[in-house]
C-alpha cells in the first residue's frame, strides 16, 4: 500500500504515529478562510493513485470541523486518490442518537447523513455513545471497542498498588454503558459488575438512586463510561459509590471532552484515578492517564 496520512485539527498527534508506524507520508492541508466566512480545505500534498487515511475527532470547533472533513473528502477523491480509510475516532453529535424531549432532531443521524454523501471507502469509530448509531450509515462502519486498552491499563494498576482483582467491581454509570462494563469484566477475568440507575432531571444534569451498600462496600470501584464532558455523571456516581462504603473510585472513559470545571467536580468527589484515551487530543493535566488507541487504528488499516 501507498499510504499518505491526514488530520485537519483533531488528531495531528495520532496522524504522525500512524504516519511513522506504516512508513508513510504525512500529508499537507491548506485552509483558508474567506472573508465571508466561508472556508477552503484542500490536500497540498499529491494524492493521486494513494491510499489514502485521513484521521479527524470532531470535538471542539464541532461544526467547523465536520465541514472541513467533508471538503478534505471531496478534494482527495477529486485529486484521484485510490483508495481513503476515513477515521473519526470521536464522533460529535452521538449522544443525540434518539427523540428524548417532543420536537427533538435526531442530530446524530442527520450529520451521519452528511457524513454519508462523501465519497471513502469505509469509516472506523472508537466506542460510539449506542450501537443503532452504525445502522444511520450507508457506508460501511466499524465501532471498535477500546475496552483492552482499559484492561491493560487496569492489569498493571493491581500489580503496581497490590490489588486483588476480588476486591475490585466494575461499575457502570447507568444501563447505556453496561455493554463496556460487561466487555472489560470479561477482559480482567470476570470481575462483578454494578449497574447504576440514572435520573437525568436536565441536559447536562445527572443524579443517581441508591444502590445496595453491600455490592461497592469495601471495594475498589471502577466506573466505565465512553464520555467524559461536564463530568456531572461520573461525580454523582463516585459520591455514591463512597456514600455506600467503597474503599476507592477509578475512572476509565474513552472520550475526554473535559468542558470547563469538569476536573474540578471528578476532585472533589475523590475520583483517585482518571484515565482516558486520545480520542480527542488535548493538553491533558498530571491528574488524567492516557491509552493510545494507536494499535487498534494500525489493526483496522491491516484487516481492511
Amino acid at each position: 500500500m501507498n499510504y499518505i496520512v491526514f488530520s485537519i485539527s483533531g488528531n495531528k498527534n495520532l496522524a504522525k504515529e500512524i504516519a511513522n508506524s506504516l512508513n508513510a507520508e504525512l500529508g499537507k492541508i491548506y485552509k483558508k478562510t474567506f472573508a465571508d466566512g466561508e472556508i477552503m480545505v484542500k490536500s497540498s500534498s499529491d494524492v493521486k493513485d494513494k491510499d489514502v487515511i485521513i484521521v479527524q475527532s470532531t470535538s471542539k470547533n464541532v461544526n467547523e470541523e465536520l465541514f472541513s472533513l467533508l471538503l478534505l473528502l471531496d478534494s482527495v477523491k477529486r485529486a484521484g486518490a485510490r483508495s481513503i480509510k476515513l477515521f473519526m475516532p470521536y464522533f460529535a453529535y452521538s449522544r443525540q442518537e434518539r427523540v428524548s424531549w417532543i420536537n427533538e432532531p435526531v442530530s446524530c443521524e442527520v450529520v451521519a447523513k452528511l457524513v454519508d454523501t462523501a465519497d471513502f471507502d469505509d469509516l472506523t469509530c472508537f466506542d460510539l455513545h449506542h450501537p443503532l448509531i452504525e445502522g444511520f450509515f450507508k457506508h460501511r462502519v466499524t465501532n471498535k471497542p477500546t475496552t483492552r486498552l482499559f484492561a491493560q491499563y487496569y492489569t498493571h494498576y493491581f500489580n503496581v498498588h497490590h490489588i486483588d482483582p476480588k476486591n475490585v467491581v466494575i461499575v457502570s454509570p447507568d444501563h447505556g454503558s453496561n455493554t463496556r462494563a460487561d466487555m472489560l469484566s470479561r477482559e480482567l477475568g470476570g470481575i462483578d459488575i454494578v449497574i447504576l440507575d440514572k435520573v437525568r432531571p436536565q441536559a447536562n444534569r445527572a443524579e443517581h438512586l441508591e444502590i445496595d451498600a453491600e455490592q461497592v462496600k469495601g471495594k475498589i470501584c471502577i466506573l466505565i463510561d465512553d464520555i467524559i464532558d461536564t463530568g456531572g455523571t461520573i461525580a454523582s456516581a463516585s459520591e455514591l459509590l463512597h456514600k455506600n462504603g467503597a474503599q476507592k473510585v477509578l475512572v476509565s472513559a474513552t472520550h475526554a471532552v473535559l468542558s470547563k470545571g469538569c476536573l474540578t467536580k471528578l476532585r472533589r468527589s475523590k475520583v483517585a484515578d482518571l484515565v482516558v484515551t486520545n480520542t480527542i487530543e488535548k493538553n491533558f493535566s498530571n491528574y488524567i492517564k492516557v491509552v493510545d488507541i494507536l494499535p487498534l487504528v494500525l489493526e483496522e488499516i491491516k484487516r481492511k
